[in-house]
């Protein structure tokens, strides 16, 4: 008797399964956190460490590179920050796993890879220079309209 017609879904590899690859990602608001990354340099200090390799990233790491900008920075500051960022996207733009073989309870985190190009165009862009206006001292051969 062949039982090949009632296979069962739910035993195939979650790779392989055709909804799988045709996932659709939940898009996600990058803007509040751009405002949070131009106001806060350890924020933004924290998430160029994320995103610079898209691997996981110990706690230890973190604090390394925050107490660049400030000096006085320890592992709950770290994971509020990193809680606070998903907070502000709703989403799980930050993931973080433990491990307890390691005897020390630090944490690992890294970048959605799913969100990880968007958040590295975004902090690309927040590199760009700002738009100022010209003034009349860097064109001096320009004379400004009268305004009258």
């Amino acid at each position: 008797m062949d039982f090949s017609s009632f296979h069962n879904d739910h035993e195939q590899d979650a790779r392989s399964r055709p909804e799988a690859t045709a996932r659709r990602l939940q898009p996600i608001n990058l803007a509040p956190l751009k405002g949070a990354l131009e106001s806060d340099p350890v924020r933004s200090r924290v998430m160029k460490v994320l995103i610079e390799d898209g691997n996981w990233v110990t706690t230890a790491d973190l604090l390394r590179s925050a107490r660049q900008e400030r000096p006085i920075v320890g592992a709950v500051t770290i994971g509020t920050i990193l809680n606070g960022m998903n907070e502000l996207v709703a989403s799980r733009l930050i993931l973080s796993r433990t491990s307890l073989t390691s005897g020390i309870d630090w944490a690992e985190w890294r970048i959605n890879p799913d969100w990880l190009e968007p958040t590295r165009k975004l902090l690309h862009m927040m590199r760009r220079p700002k738009f100022r206006p010209a003034t009349s001292e860097e064109f001096p051969g320009r004379l400004l309209e009268d305004s009258t």
